[in-house]
């Protein structure tokens, strides 16, 4: 085969030949093989990293029942959802799961008047005005938030902030999205079990029309686990770190390889139940456990020896935190259905379902069986050793109706002893997965990969110039290529994730913060930028028969970007967003993370003493986040 081009001359050719390529040590066809050589090694570089990071990330969202930018807004969310659920006694994740399946946790009001709650049957019959299509501000998803609560409550008033009970839950949530009248089986409902798992997927929905739709999003039993798992272990809003999924990977194919040879243990059949450990506590949130089906019963502390447990707690999942002193998988202290509730900041929650009880399992390293049936002393998944090895143990008793003392399931052969100062916060295990710190060294370990593999594998060394030369050639072409996808892509991704980083509560704090410094080193007075809506002023009452003089009203300083009125006919327009007992020319505030006494004061030119008095605080530094204070007029 001739490689030479025909317009050549022959004696060219010849040339060419005959001293050329004796130079140049090497054929057109091998050089342009090296030079191919050079642009897919390069490429095969970066790809694999890479690839390894966003395939892992596919994979960990594959599993969340909530895209990620829905669990940025429930994370933002959480601790105002828990205050408007205390006021109008419903459970905690409540305006949550209604905002999700009303409004996808979107703060933009739709075009059919309902506005993020599906308000339907308020607006239809006057009770409510319009809310008006578009974004909204956060003062009105508050206030939004509150009415869809109140409106819950009156459709299911036997409902409280401390109702547990799955049924019940299922029933209420058909009430507000059905009417009190209805007579379907909740979990035969496509609103409420719709992908709670293989049974209820893509089922039949009857819209307010009468319209039939098959829905894809999840149902509001389902999504209420989902928030539920994810308000339990008390996340924030913060961006996580991208190599966190494949971290979260690499983890569960080790414990699945460490499951695998391990003999599994087997305790599914129990002739008899051995003593617990501990009495379990009866109160509070507590119910006294049944015996019932010792085969159905929780044992833990079977095939994993706990060796410290904590008090039991209420909350969102009430039970207690257990500890293990070294390394171990973690079986299954039941036999049930299994499902798992995973979120973007690494937080694990594994609950198992049989026909009398409902166990969560949260603070596992990782899950290495499936959503499905278990089998009891089926390896769920690992546990660490030490600080690090705290897992959290929740358990429903479905024939109580209500949550029993964990402690009361620990049967081992030595018991643990109990630290009641002991209260692990389980927020800190992503802490403990980021990897972003190691992004700076990701150039240098491809550095060192890379000459390695050219110097011993491919012998670089001992080719020629003009082989070598051509290699690289192809290196920079597959760089420049790269840099141009880097350039294209991810100005995107960056975006989007600072759009998401501004919804922050604490990016909001530091603008607000900044603007009170900026404020005060220009010389004026420090002002609120944050400012909730006060209470209409009450009936007046007749006047007495001594007159009394007029005392004029003081004059609020005014906000920086006023909120605006809420709508007239709303439900208990004369209420603000959240109650407090305030007199005319007061205000209520509530506090934000970040927020000092002393900063509230200077924001809004009172003293601290007057705060005080006002909302009988024993301790000025002693306030938190979400909590309301009355402000007196200056």
């Amino acid at each position: 085969m001739n490689l030479w081009p025909g317009w050549l001359p022959p004696w060219l050719q010849d040339w060419a030949r005959r001293y050329l390529l004796p130079i140049l040590q090497v054929e057109i066809r091998h050089l342009l093989w090296i030079f191919v050589q050079g642009v897919v090694e390069t490429f095969l570089l970066f790809a694999v990293p890479a690839a390894a990071v966003v395939g892992s990330q596919k994979v960990w969202e594959s599993r969340y029942r909530l895209t990620p930018a829905q669990q940025e807004q429930v994370a933002r969310w959480a601790a105002v959802a828990d205050a408007v659920a205390r006021m109008e006694d419903v459970p905690p994740a409540t305006p949550l799961v209604l905002w999700y399946k009303e409004g996808g946790l979107r703060a933009v009001n739709p075009e059919n008047c309902e506005g993020i709650m599906g308000l339907y049957s308020a607006v239809r019959s006057g009770r409510l005005p319009c809310f008006s299509p578009g974004p909204i501000d956060d003062a009105e998803v508050a206030r939004q938030l509150r009415i869809g609560a109140a409106i819950f409550k009156e459709h299911c008033p036997e409902v409280h902030y401390t109702t547990t009970d799955p049924a019940t839950l299922k029933r209420c949530y058909l009430y507000y999205n059905a009417g009190r009248n209805t007579r379907l089986d909740p979990d035969r409902s496509g609103y409420v079990m719709n992908g709670y798992d293989a049974a209820h997927q893509n089922m039949p929905h009857r819209t307010a029309s009468g319209q039939v739709v098959r829905l894809q999003a999840l149902g509001a039993w389902p999504v209420h686990l989902a928030i539920q798992a994810q308000m339990a272990q008390q996340p924030t809003p913060t961006l996580p770190s991208p190599f966190l999924p494949l971290a979260l990977t690499l983890r569960e194919m080790r414990d699945r390889l460490w499951a695998w040879a391990t003999a599994r243990q087997t305790v599914s059949s129990l002739p008899t139940l051995p003593p617990a450990c501990a009495s379990p506590v009866v109160g509070d949130c507590f119910v006294a456990p049944h015996r019932g089906d010792v085969g159905l019963y929780p044992v833990l502390g079977a095939g994993v020896t706990v060796s410290r447990i904590g008090e039991a707690t209420c909350g969102p999942f009430p039970g207690a935190p257990m500890e293990v002193a070294r390394p171990a998988l973690f079986p299954a202290p039941m036999p049930g259905r299994l499902a798992r509730y995973t979120d973007q900041w690494g937080h694990l929650i594994v609950q198992i379902e049989n026909d009398e009880w409902i166990l969560w399992v949260a603070g596992l390293r990782s899950v290495v069986t499936g959503a499905g049936e278990v089998r009891r002393g089926q390896p769920l998944g690992s546990v660490g050793g030490g600080e690090s090895g705290f897992f959290f143990i929740a358990v429903y008793d479905k024939i109580r109706g209500g949550y029993a003392d964990p402690r009361a399931f620990l049967v081992q052969a030595v018991c643990p002893p109990v630290d009641p100062e002991w209260q692990p916060s389980l927020s800190s295990q992503e802490d403990a997965m980021n990897l972003a710190p190691l992004l700076t060294l990701l150039p240098l370990i491809l550095g060192l990969v890379w000459a390695v593999w050219l110097f011993f594998k491919k012998d670089l060394l001992a080719k020629g110039p003009v082989q070598v030369i051509t290699y690289f050639i192809g290196v920079i072409l597959a760089l420049w290529i790269i840099g141009w996808i880097v350039d294209t892509l991810l100005p995107q991704w960056v975006a989007q994730r600072l759009l998401n980083a501004r919804q922050s509560q604490d990016i909001r704090v530091i603008q607000q913060v900044s603007r009170e410094i900026m404020n005060e080193a220009a010389g004026g007075a420090p002002v609120p930028t944050i400012v909730v809506y006060t209470p209409v002023p009450p009936t007046p009452v007749p006047p007495a028969p001594t007159p009394v003089p007029p005392v004029p009203t003081p004059i609020p300083p005014a906000p920086v970007s006023p909120q605006p009125t809420p709508p007239q006919g709303a439900v208990a327009p004369t209420v603000p967003v959240f109650q407090a007992q305030a007199a005319p020319g007061e205000q209520v505030y509530i506090v934000r993370t970040g927020d000092t006494l002393y900063s509230i004061a200077r924001r809004f030119g009172v003293s601290v003493q007057a705060i005080q008095q006002r909302n009988n605080l024993a301790n000025p530094n002693d306030i938190k986040a979400g909590q309301q204070l009355i402000i007196p007029a200056p």
